[in-house]
């Protein structure tokens, strides 16, 4: 099982995206949203406010303390909570997503990439997700 999505051609370089599911555990409440791949996000998906707000994720927070660098350098405190994440119908989980109060774009980040096989075809502007190497 693979999935295909374009490139965000509006970006300079051109970026690659996918759409995920996201559902609050607590009230059920769900939406789909774009992604940009970041493998230098070495959690799972980092939101930006106005989605973290439409899901109520407030409800799920978890009492953690997490830091991450914004642009290489300047010490950010994430807020932590549970959801429930599906990547193209193949990847699926309850998972800790991160708030990121700065953030003006929502990233998948390795630990979630880690567990497919992506193939950037960038001549083509197209990313395919698969679940084995063999993409089809």
């Amino acid at each position: 099982m693979s999935c295909s999505e374009s490139y965000d051609a509006a970006r300079r370089p051109p970026a690659p995206r996918v759409t995920v599911e996201l559902e609050n555990p607590v009230t059920g409440r769900r939406l789909k949203a774009i992604f940009y791949l970041d493998t230098g996000f070495d959690g799972t998906l980092l939101l930006t406010s106005e989605l973290w707000e439409r899901l109520e994720l407030g409800l799920v927070e978890l009492d953690e303390d997490v830091y991450a660098l914004h642009g290489g350098y300047l010490p950010v405190r994430l807020t932590p909570a549970l959801a429930r994440v599906s990547i193209c119908g193949m990847w699926r989980g309850l998972v800790k997503v991160y708030l990121h109060p700065l953030a003006c774009r929502s990233l998948l980040g390795r630990e979630v990439i880690n567990d497919l096989y992506a193939y950037l075809a960038g001549p083509e502007g197209r990313l395919i997700l698969s679940r084995s190497p063999g993409l089809a």
